[in-house]
């Protein structure tokens, strides 16, 4: 990835503006015009003394601060190759993937609480979705079978008391 910074187009314009930042070579053209501005701002302030004045603020808010100025200038530049690079490799096999796990969940959550059946047939759904199964390809004699093995979950009991059904003991 070093290599890539060093080759962009964009690094010599970095470099650049890191030598003059560091060199001060604009320095002294931006106290020039911190200079002139000041002294406009102080004259201003004497006819009007309202530090709150449209005027007088505009004058004072126009005075640069040289570190934070080049601050912004270097970071542009350096946005500039970082933004390149990582779209050059978005489709590397060592990129995050943009799909948010907690997203999909949730889509698939809202998905199967859309769904027009039953709590039993919603369950499915998700559990199937959560899987990268399509509810919707499976036939009925596969639909049956996954519902038959989820009902062992714990997950797939329902939650209203069962007190007072009979249940057939299994032979």
């Amino acid at each position: 990835m070093l290599s890539e910074i060093a080759t962009h187009e964009d690094f010599r314009r970095f470099l650049t503006d890191i030598e003059i930042y560091v060199d001060r070579i604009a320095d002294m053209r931006i106290n020039d015009l911190n200079a002139v501005l000041g002294g406009v701002r102080n004259a201003a302030m004497e006819k009007c003394p309202n530090e709150n004045d449209l005027y007088i603020r505009t004058l004072e808010l126009a005075q640069v601060d040289e570190d934070e100025y080049f601050s912004h200038v270097i970071h542009k530049d350096l946005d500039r190759i970082i933004s390149t690079i990582r779209e050059n490799h978005k489709t590397d096999r060592t990129t995050a993937d943009t799909t948010s796990p907690a997203a999909d969940a949730q889509k698939q959550l809202q998905d199967a609480l859309k769904f027009e059946g039953s709590d039993e047939e919603k369950k499915v759904r998700m559990y199937l979705n959560s899987l990268g199964i399509d509810y919707d390809s499976l036939t009925k004699e596969e639909l049956v079978t996954q519902i038959n093995i989820l009902k062992k979950s714990k997950h797939m009991k329902s939650p209203y008391s069962q007190r007072g059904k009979t249940r057939k003991k299994r032979k």
